[in-house]
């Protein structure tokens, strides 16, 4: 699960269950799913991380064949897909060292 204090939801992946190509966003005042996003059906969506301001988040599609998924956080439209291989470990060094809210630390 990941947030950044400049969005209202918390994105979190299901990378280890039988939906998981699925990213649930829960809205972070009511505690209830508010969408559910399928970057690729049938292949892993994993690892969200955000830019520094909140603005961008950055999804893995995790397999051979995968894809960097760029979505403009607040209308969770698909800005940009860089196509690579497994792509992961993208962190966001500035939101970590500075505690950003919603960051793993």
């Amino acid at each position: 699960m990941r947030s950044h204090e400049n969005t209202p939801y918390a994105w979190v992946d299901a990378m280890m269950s039988p939906a998981k190509d699925t990213l649930q966003l829960l809205d972070k005042r009511r505690l209830e799913i508010a969408h559910t996003l399928r970057p690729a059906p049938g292949q892993t969506a994993a690892h969200t991380e955000f830019t520094r301001d909140g603005k961008y988040a950055l999804v893995s599609i995790w397999e051979d064949d995968g894809a960097l998924v760029v979505y403009d956080a607040a209308t969770l439209k698909e800005i940009k897909r860089l196509p690579m291989r497994k792509p992961v470990g993208k962190y966001n060094v500035y939101n970590k060292i500075t505690r950003s809210e919603g960051t793993s630390h």
